[in-house]
């Protein structure tokens, strides 16, 4: 069976979609994935035997068309649906998989002519997810971007997928509860847990960081406010009172909108030499860094967006043996908790975040017990080995169900 891929983003990387595609892969599937090809990665055409099919795109142009749709200027899903209409006919493909809910109208329009089967993955509570975005929150992005057509859109959207696929039991609780069409053996959970072995495989450079004498607070990821990071700062800012020998490692992309309060808190006479900051690094290197680092903390504000599901850094830091320390939304809170590896902080609260943290300084074997406690809840249960199960089920499934179909003649819808 050819499973398409749909993609707005450049491939790779996109470590849910690259597990997604070795998982489908080894179970015996012919993957075929269409992305957007805007110069900056390198074009390959094989992806672990899976073929990548790039659109040549401006990525200026893309962010535009992608920030409008669900707006009077509704351009995006016609450019995409004439896109995937071409890469079903070329590839002969059997049955979508679209990432993102806003990518779903594009396949919706290009499926009229052929009434494949449609998988929805939501990598995000999306609705809520655009009341969290600073850009949508502007004053022309609250006239052009509203929030209420989203939801109104997910609901038509989520009664015409066939499959859905998200990040954890409690979004699926929240969409069943909020759509009673929908029925839970067709909602599958594949949470953003890490390859396992492909992470070990990366060397650990005990010098990739001047430590000496310090205690090092890490995140990595996108750098903004909805990611709890300048609670971060606020907590740095009463720490320093208290250890003196603080550091705060940040590493990944500022969000444009929070470029000027970040810079901000960068030059801060406060906190300013505390602070150690790389806009980027090849994630390879990542496993050195949280290995030479004291405590790993995924600070993000609790909102709804957020109560979709548990970022894969959270594992990540979690295979590497380091307490992790996250706010108090409830899918992280939960694993943190049940498998005692870390510490919950109430979101947002700067003075709790400093005190937990200073609970951990002052615990070294506690340290070595969470760190203990999160790799061997990884290698056992949050993997992608163990989770991918689900998805490589499904798509057994749909073979099975269309093989029927074509073996009975039948026409029509999936389902």
């Amino acid at each position: 069976m050819r499973i398409g891929m749909i993609l707005d983003h450049e491939f790779p990387p996109d470590i849910r979609v690259e597990n997604e595609i070795i998982a489908l892969k080894n179970a015996g599937f012919d993957v075929y994935i269409l992305s957007l090809n805007f110069g900056l990665m390198p074009t390959i055409d094989d992806f672990h035997g899976a073929k990548v099919i790039r659109i040549k795109a401006n990525e200026y142009l893309i962010k535009k068309m992608r920030a409008l749709t669900n707006t009077i200027f509704n351009f995006y899903p016609h450019y995409w649906s004439k896109k995937i209409v071409k890469f079903i006919k070329e590839n002969k493909i059997d049955v979508l998989h679209v990432h993102d809910l806003y990518m779903f109208g594009a396949a919706f329009l290009a499926n009229k002519s052929y009434n494949l089967p449609v998988v929805g993955d939501l990598h995000e509570n999306y609705p809520a997810a655009i009341k969290s975005y600073n850009w949508a929150n502007s004053l022309l992005g609250k006239i052009l971007v509203c929030q209420d057509r989203w939801r109104r859109l997910e609901k038509i959207y989520l009664t015409q997928v066939d499959e859905v696929i998200v990040l954890s039991e409690t979004f699926r609780n929240i969409l069943l509860k909020k759509y009673d069409f929908l029925k839970k053996k067709n909602i599958i959970i594949y949470p953003n847990v890490p390859n396992v072995s492909e992470l070990l495989t990366y060397k650990i450079d005990k010098n990739i960081l001047e430590k000496k004498d310090s205690f090092i607070i890490f995140y990595f990821g996108v750098i903004a406010e909805r990611r709890g990071i300048f609670t971060c700062f606020e907590a740095l800012k009463i720490l320093n009172k208290e250890i003196k020998n603080i550091k705060l490692l940040l590493i990944g992309p500022v969000d444009k909108a929070d470029r000027p309060l970040f810079k901000c808190y960068l030059n801060d006479a406060q906190i300013k030499d505390s602070i150690i900051f790389y806009s980027w690094k090849n994630i390879n290197l990542l496993p050195s860094y949280i290995k030479i680092c004291d405590v790993c903390i995924s600070p993000i504000l609790k909102n709804e967006q957020h109560e979709s599901g548990v970022a894969n850094k959270v594992f990540q830091y979690m295979l590497f043996e380091k307490p992790v320390l996250v706010s108090n939304c409830i899918p992280q809170q939960e694993i943190i908790n049940e498998e005692n590896c870390g510490l919950v902080f109430s979101s947002g609260d700067a003075k709790d975040l400093s005190e937990k943290i200073i609970q951990l300084y002052e615990n070294p074997k506690l340290r070595i017990q969470m760190g203990d406690n999160g790799k061997k809840a990884v290698l056992e249960k949050y993997n992608w080995e163990n989770t991918s199960k689900n998805l490589i089920e499904l798509y057994k499934k749909i073979e099975k169900i269309k093989m029927n179909s074509v073996s009975q003649n039948q026409k029509g819808k999936y389902f």
